[in-house]
Formats: C-alpha cells, structure tokens, sequence
C-alpha cells in the first residue's frame, strides 16, 4: 500500500510540471520551400541545434530587427553633421578672436621710425619661428592651450569652494593614484601624446628654443596666481565667503555706499568755494592783501594735489571706507585750527590740514562706485555723487553769508566741525567692507604701478585737457569769479552772493546733466572722449567772452564756468575705461592729481598777477584780470590741440587718401611696405 501511495503521488508531481511545459511551447505547423528546408537540414545536423531552435531564432531576428542599413548611416551622417556644427562654431570663435586681436594691436602699437623696422622686422621673424615651433609642439601632444586654461581656472574656482567630503576626498585619491601625473588643483597638466607623436620627438619645439626656455618652464603658480591660493586657508575661507556672500540690493548700495561718500564730497566741495564768501571777513580781520588772499586759498589745492598719489595707493590698499573715515578726522582738526586761528600762519596751516583731510573724498567715492556698481552705470552714477557733492558749492553762497551774519565765521567754522567728524563716523560705520580682493585678481602680466599709469599714451593725451579746463574752472569759480564780479561789473556783496549761488545750481545740475549724457551718447556710440573736448572748448569760448567783454550778461559765461567744473564725470569715466580696477583709484589719483596742481597754479598766478596792479577804490582794474585769464586760456587751448591730434591725424589721412585706397603720402606708404614686408622668403 505504501508504495502505491509513493507511485501515486509521484504521478500527482509530474502531471502539472507537463501541463506547464506544454503550455510554454506550442506546435505550428508552416510550409517551406525545398531550398530552405535543405539549408535548415544542413545547419540542425550541428551538435546543439535543432530545427525547432533555429525557426525559433530566426523568427526573434525577424520580429526584432536591428537597425537597417539607412538607420546607421543616418545616425553616422547626423554625427558627422553634428561634429561640422561644432567646428563651424570654433571656426567663428576664432575668426573674431583674430579680428579682435588685430584690432587692439592695430590700436595700441604706435608706428615704428623707418630706423628701427629694419630690426622690429627681424625681431618679429624670429618671434614668429618660436610661435610656429609652440603651435607646432601643441598640435602634436594634443594640449589645446584655452582648454587647458579653462580646466586650470575651474579647477582653482572648485578647490576655492571649500573643503570636500570624505568621499570625493577618497575619489580624488583614486584618481591621483591612477594618474600621478595630475596637479593638485585636479588639473592634468601633462596628458599623453597621441601616437603620431611619439614619433616626432626628435623635433625642435618650442620648450627647446634658447630664447624662450625659461618662460615656458614657469611655474605654474607664476602663471596662474589662483591655483598659488588654493594652499592657503586663509584666502580660502576668504574666497568660501565671498561665494556665500550676497550682492547689496540697489537700495542698500545707495543708502550705504553712495549717500556716505557724497555727504563726503559735499563737505569737501563746501571747504574749496567757502573762501569766496569769508575772504572779505578774513581780510579785514587779518589784513590780507590779494597774494595773500590767494595763497590761502590755494594752499588747499595744493596740499589737496600733492596726496592725490599717495591716497590713491592707500585706497586700492586698504578701501575706501577706512582711508576716508580717518582723514575726514584729520580735517576735523584743520578746521578746528581755522576757526580759532590769530593769525595768517595759523589759517594757512589749517587751511593746508582741511585740504589733506578731505583729500580723498573724491577719489573715495569714485573708488566705491567703481567697486560696487556696474561698470556701465559709472558715468551716470559719477554725475550723481559730484551732482549732491557740489551742492557744497552752493551751501558756500547765500546759506553761508547768511550764517556768516547771524553769528559770524568762528562760530561757522565750529558748526562745521561737528558736521565733519559726524561723517566721518557715517562712512565708517555705516559703509560695508568690500570683497574686492577677494573677487578680483591682478593680472600676471605688466606690473600696474604709478609708472605705467602717467606712461599710457591714451592717460597723456586727456590728462592736459582735462585739467586745464577742470582746475581752471575750480580756481576761478572757488576765488575769482568773486572777485570779478566785485571788480569789474560792480556788483554789491548782495549781488555777488546771487551770483555765484546761480553758478553753485548751474554745476549742481550741470553735473546730472554730464552724467546722463554721457551715458546715453555712448549707448549711441559716442565717445565720452568727444564730450569732453566739446565741453572744453565751450569753456573757452566763455572765458574769451569774459575777456574780450562780449556784450552778454555776465551770468551765462560764468555758469558755462561753472558747469566745466563738473566735467569730472566724463574724466573719470573715461579713467575707469582706461585702467582696471585694481588700479582705479591710483589712476583717479594721477589725474586728481594734476586737476588740484593746475587749481592751485592757476589760483595763486591770478592773484600774482593781478597783484601786479595798484588797486583803484579798493578795486583791481580790468586790465589785471583780462591779462591773467588770457594766459591761462592760451595753455587751455595748446592742451586742446593736444588732445586732438590724433583726430586732425585722421582726418589728413582722410583727406590725402583717394577713393581707389592709393595713398598720395609716399613716406608713410613706403614705411608701411617696409615692415609689411621684411623679406621675399616670409609669407605674413
């Protein structure tokens, strides 16, 4: 019985394993040619292979395809296209990229003498071998140099970001051990030549040239001061900061940034025009005459003038936020001297400590503005600042004398004081530390020193013009234009305050005006350049019209004065465009520096020379200041024709070249082919 019962359940076992199989496998019957039973008879006499497997597998590659032929080449010819793509691209980044090149160096390069391009030429085949010889060496290991450097600077900006994990630390060590030749930075520095390479080692490259050798063993910190910074933890944290670091809000950078440092300039453009409304008061209690009169109020541009430099050094050192909050404390003292001085040595000293305090006040903002606005708003935001700056000059007119007869210029001056240290104590409080160095880089490349400022050819042709014009209209609207006023068209002390307050709204709003003008005629491709020589030359008309006593009321001349002295906008603008940042305020300080000399020259030689003339009822005869203008709008206009050299330049160019582009000038031609052309066995 028991073995019954084992047979019956080994039959209770076996039956639904069958019934299973067979539903898997299911009998069709099919009619076949001859020609293909043959084949399919000769291919299942194989060992392993039935008739049954190969219909089988045949009927899978038939049901599921692999792609046609068409479909692969379709998808090889959609690469290929995809590869010209590329390469067009490539082609276009390169062609501009030359263009681009030849134009700054068609630009910057001056033409050579004929004497020298015999050896410039020579100079420039052997620089070319070398230029081979590189893109020779570079073409033959596969190194694409702007690869390289991208690889080399996001790898910098990825080792800046901050510590890494323990797991991408251990990949990192993978990677090291499977490539040592890998930089620190993640950067592969040596990658392996391709086959057709190794071949041609025996030639020269550019690594063997003699003249070349030792920039091209340059380390590569020498070469890329970002990859020297990763090491250091310090400039790392630095750098992780000023990543997690917002940018300020609009409303922020003029609330904390703009307004502090035009408060500043305001003060400073209070203390330069100030003498115009208590030199009467001064003279009378101290006894000055006109050189003395001058002399002190001059002493100012020139104590101003000769920190310019140093200030500017310390500015792109430090900031501005310290450099102006300290020296605004230093002009504190100064103007505590003057209110209680008792005599003329004690005035011009502190007079000398007004102007070295709120020396940096110009060049302050404009440093902020360039650090924390965008580049293409600094013209707009330049005319803003000088335009609150210079509402100082019209706070030194009629609010001054009214002050001046309620409780006279001692008590002024103490009041003066107490505003001076409260800004000082705002622009350091309130400004925010910048990250400028910590977000920008000097290139490694020409050092950017003082020398290489006062040396650019583009620094020496506006730097003339600008401050001929510029210090002129600030020594005469600060002390002169008072005194003309007074001295030749008559004016009562009520008339001449009038006066001069409509000269002080006329540079308020002349320096908006400057600034969104100049910003809208670029946006309209006009150079800031051609507004300044236009504004210059306006300025000249109006100081010949002074002198030759053009039948104009005296108002119009002398508000074109004063508006000029707000074309600060368009030279520091255009300085902004000239230099980086890393120099701007050394820059703004060159030229500062220059405006504030010629102020000073300009303000003490009138008063020298109209000190030549005896005065009549306590008045200078015409004759003086007719004589010391003119001098002074004589070197103006030899500035002017400086500056347009380069236009009247082109312009002759333009007009002794004919149309078919055959130059008629046969020296200049000559010198062309001569360096176009250095030998018959060089092909440019």
């Amino acid at each position: 019985m028991q073995q019954l019962a084992e047979a019956q359940a080994d039959l209770v076992d076996v039956r639904p394993q069958r019934r299973r199989k067979i539903s898997e496998l299911r009998k069709v019957t099919v009619r076949l040619s001859e020609r293909v039973c043959g084949r399919l008879d000769v291919a299942s006499d194989r060992p392993g292979l039935g008739k049954s497997m190969l219909v089988e597998a045949a009927l899978e590659h038939f049901l599921d395809p692999t792609p046609s032929v068409e479909a692969l080449l379709r998808e090889r010819l959609d690469g290929i296209h995809a590869r010209f793509d590329h390469l067009e691209r490539d082609m276009r980044i390169i062609t501009e990229t030359v263009a681009l090149h030849a134009r700054y160096h068609l630009t910057v390069v001056p033409p050579l003498p004929e004497s020298r391009q015999r050896e410039a030429v020579v100079l420039g085949d052997e620089r070319f071998k070398v230029l081979a010889e590189q893109v020779d060496r570079r073409v033959r290991l596969g190194r694409p140099l702007m690869q390289e450097t991208i690889n080399r600077l996001n790898s910098a900006e990825q080792e800046g970001r901050g510590p890494t994990t323990g797991e991408e630390s251990g990949h990192s060590s993978q990677r090291a051990r499977k490539n040592p030749n890998t930089s620190p930075g993640g950067v592969d520095l040596e990658q392996a030549p391709p086959a057709s390479a190794k071949t041609a080692r025996g030639n020269p490259t550019f690594a063997q040239h003699p003249k070349v050798t030792s920039r091209v063993n340059t380390s590569d910190e020498e070469l890329n001061p970002r990859v020297t910074q990763k090491t250091d933890p310090k400039s790392a944290t630095a750098r992780l900061e000023a990543a997690n670091e917002k940018p300020l809000s609009k409303w922020r950078m003029i609330l904390s940034v703009f307004l502090p440092f035009a408060a500043g300039y305001y003060l400073s453009f209070l203390f330069r025009t100030i003498n115009a409304s208590i030199s009467p008061f001064l003279a009378s209690d101290f006894g000055l005459g006109a050189a003395e009169t001058g002399l002190l109020a001059s002493v100012y541009f020139l104590v101003f003038a000769g920190a310019q430099i140093p200030i500017g050094v310390q500015l792109d050192r430090y900031g501005p936020r310290r450099v102006q909050s300290v020296l605004l404390v230093i002009a504190v003292g100064g103007i505590s001297l003057f209110g209680n001085a008792d005599s003329f040595a004690e005035l011009l000293v502190g007079r000398a400590m007004i102007g070295l305090g709120v020396a940096a006040s110009l060049m302050a903002g404009l440093k902020a503005i360039v650090m924390w606005f965008p580049r293409n708003r600094v013209a707009f935001v330049n005319g803003g600042m000088i335009m609150l700056g210079s509402l100082g000059a019209v706070t030194a007119t009629a609010p001054t004398d009214w002050l001046l007869t309620w409780f006279g210029w001692r008590s002024l001056f103490e009041l003066l004081t107490i505003a001076t240290l409260a800004v000082a104590g705002l622009i350091y409080f309130a400004v925010p530390e910048s990250n400028e160095g910590s977000k920008r880089s000097v290139p490694s490349g020409k050092p950017l020193t003082l020398r290489s400022i006062f040396s650019d050819p583009r620094f020496l042709r506006i730097a003339p013009l600008s401050a001929t014009c510029i210090g002129s209209s600030w020594a005469m609207h600060s002390l002169w234009a008072a005194s003309w006023l007074a001295d030749v068209e008559g004016f009562d002390r009520q008339g001449v305050i009038n006066q001069l307050f409509t000269m002080a709204i006329g540079i308020s709003l002349g320096a908006l005006l400057l600034g969104t003008l100049a910003d809208r005629l670029r946006k309209r491709g006009i150079s800031t350049e051609a507004l300044l020589a236009v504004f210059g030359a306006l300025f000249m008309l109006a100081e010949l019209a002074l002198i030759m006593r053009v039948p104009l009321p005296s108002i119009l001349p002398w508000s074109i004065v004063s508006v000029v002295g707000a074309a600060t906008v368009l030279s520091y603008a255009i300085i902004a465009d000239y230099f980086p940042d890393e120099i701007a305020a050394r820059a703004n300080g060159a030229l500062n520096l220059l405006h504030f000399g010629w102020a000073f020259a300009v303000q003490y030689g009138i008063g020298l020379i109209v000190n030549q003339w005896a005065p009549q009822d306590g008045h200078y005869p015409l004759d003086s200041y007719q004589t010391a203008f003119g001098f002074s709008l004589a070197l103006q206009f030899t500035a002017l024709l400086w500056f347009t050299v380069p236009w009247l330049r082109s312009f002759v160019r333009f007009i002794f070249v004919p149309a078919d582009g055959r130059a008629v000038l046969a020296p200049a031609a000559v010198a062309e082919e001569s360096v176009l052309e250095p030998s018959e066995g060089i092909e440019w």
